[in-house]
């Protein structure tokens, strides 16, 4: 009876944790160009045309980075006057997880760990969030950040293009920066 309940002790841990690892966050990237003066930039011009989103989220894009950006000290004005131009932009692609089969056999003479015969094929769409700082004189990309999440329902993608944008925009180099 021991062995049963530290087999159920398992199952319950595993049950948990899998449904941990489901709420996925965004996991962020970025780079820029280390020869940029990012001092320079205060003023941006959003481009969100060709986000690839649908006017919902594309929404929720727009001010995600409006507000971001007005939190790290930047002003959104027009093309004449901005020292930045910011285009974000959204692709989408289908991932497979495989989860290998096998698990724990629980007999009267106590458990054991089996081989992994049947595995588990999970197929998902992720979604990658690109969002580009270019230097408005010099038409030079200075930063890129890449934010990756499981595309999920309307909530869970509204929220994930807030988490990326905020995580992004808070390792931008520029004004702000702490």
């Amino acid at each position: 009876m021991k062995s049963i309940s530290k087999s159920f002790r398992y199952l319950i841990v595993s049950v948990v944790l899998g449904g941990l690892a489901a709420c996925t966050s965004v996991t962020v990237k970025t780079d820029y160009d280390h020869s940029a003066s990012f001092g320079k930039y205060h003023t941006y011009m959003l481009d969100t045309a060709a986000s690839g989103l649908g006017p919902t989220n594309n929404a929720v894009l727009q001010q995600a980075l409006r507000s971001s950006l007005a939190a790290r000290g930047l002003k959104e004005t027009s093309g004449a006057n901005a020292s930045l131009y910011v285009v974000a932009a959204v692709i989408t692609q289908q991932k497979l997880n495989v989860l290998p089969g096998g698990g724990v056999a629980v007999t009267r003479f106590g458990a054991y760990r089996t081989w992994a015969m049947n595995a588990e094929v999970q197929q998902y769409t992720e979604g990658t969030l690109i969002i580009d700082f270019v230097d408005a004189k010099t038409k030079k990309l200075v930063f890129r950040g890449l934010g990756q999440a499981a595309v999920g329902s309307q909530g869970e993608n509204a929220n994930a293009i807030q988490e990326g944008v905020t995580k992004i925009v808070a390792q931008f180099p520029g004004p702000g920066a702490s």
